[in-house]
């Protein structure tokens, strides 16, 4: 494989120059970035991808699940098993993924874009393209899509084609913001501990929480399964900021006014970094309460703003 992408500049002086010259001028990525290039300039290339970059590219695995099928010898390029991590592909190869790594219910059955059928032990495997949906979940609503007696599933309230999978979950009785994607690498990122990615929720208490409470999730509380880290917590009462209520962006206000929030004194902002189960009412079960409403209302820079429950937009990976 040419492991070199070339760049050739097809403008009036390399074609004169050619005129003279038979020799094929090929010029590097970086040396050209040195030439002032007519805007009509055409640039032709090879496209060369990394192998897992490839593989994510074309499934909804993320780039570290891709080396483990690399790894684990569950990757043809043409006609030969690749387990070098470093391998390169180019626009003129075929990328097969062993069929044991599909689920049985889909070996027989429609394939998710990017996964073509072929015969044998192997799939031909070719790009797709990803697409992102940010989701006002509603409540009732079921986040797995691998629960065969879930009556209302958020998949339903997106398109179909091409197929995508939640990011993270949310559990049915909650609502507010969350992704759909079929893009692995993105949903890796959004969802790995080491990413710290904020989420932000409105909490409804059955009671005000106690001084005590406050200071234990805000500097992390016990569960069954570990301490939590420590969590932004602010009560959203005027009584309980001193006659000052929180100074919050428009869009949120509205979202706060949905829980009537400043009348109550048991309404909260809480925001989190963790993704365990169920965490935000095991929090506050530990602090002595219990949750009557909960809405996820930020991940990350993404706020769910004025998007109407039940709703989906499209939105750039690069917003997150």
């Amino acid at each position: 494989m040419n492991l070199s992408p070339l760049i050739t500049l097809n403008y009036e002086g390399v074609k004169n120059a050619l005129l003279r010259n038979t020799t094929l001028i090929h010029i590097s990525v970086v040396v050209a970035s040195l030439f002032i290039i007519p805007a009509h300039t055409k640039i032709y290339y090879n496209q060369i991808m990394r192998i897992n970059k490839y593989i994510a590219s074309c499934t909804s695995l993320s780039r570290r699940k891709a080396e483990e099928l690399i790894s684990t010898g569950k990757i043809r390029v043409n006609d030969k098993i690749v387990r070098d991590l470093s391998a390169q592909i180019q626009s003129s190869d075929k990328v097969y993924l062993s069929s044991s790594v599909i689920p049985a219910r889909q070996r027989s059955g429609k394939h998710p874009a990017g996964i073509q059928k072929t015969k044998g032990e192997f799939i031909l495997l070719t790009p797709q393209e990803f697409v992102y949906y940010a989701l006002n979940k509603p409540v009732g609503y079921t986040t797995t899509t691998a629960d065969p007696h879930a009556e209302k599933l958020i998949t339903d309230l997106v398109p179909k084609d091409p197929p995508v999978f939640p990011v993270g979950r949310l559990d049915k009785d909650t609502s507010g913001l969350i992704f759909l994607t079929n893009d692995g690498d993105f949903a890796q990122k959004m969802t790995h501990p080491k990413y710290e990615k904020e989420k932000e929720y409105i909490v409804e208490t059955d009671k005000p929480l106690s001084e005590k409470s406050l200071v234990k999730l805000r500097t992390g509380i016990k569960l069954d399964d570990g301490t939590t880290a420590p969590a932004k917590v602010t009560p959203l009462c005027h009584s309980l900021e001193g006659g000052n209520p929180v100074k919050r962006e428009s869009s949120q206000k509205k979202l706060h006014k949905e829980f009537n929030c400043l009348n109550k004194p048991n309404c909260y902002s809480i925001t989190i970094h963790e993704g365990r189960n169920r965490q935000i009412r095991r929090m506050i079960n530990a602090a002595g309460a219990k949750v009557m409403k909960l809405k996820r209302i930020r991940i990350g820079n993404f706020d769910l703003g004025d998007l109407k429950e039940g709703k989906y937009k499209n939105f750039d990976k690069i917003e997150q």
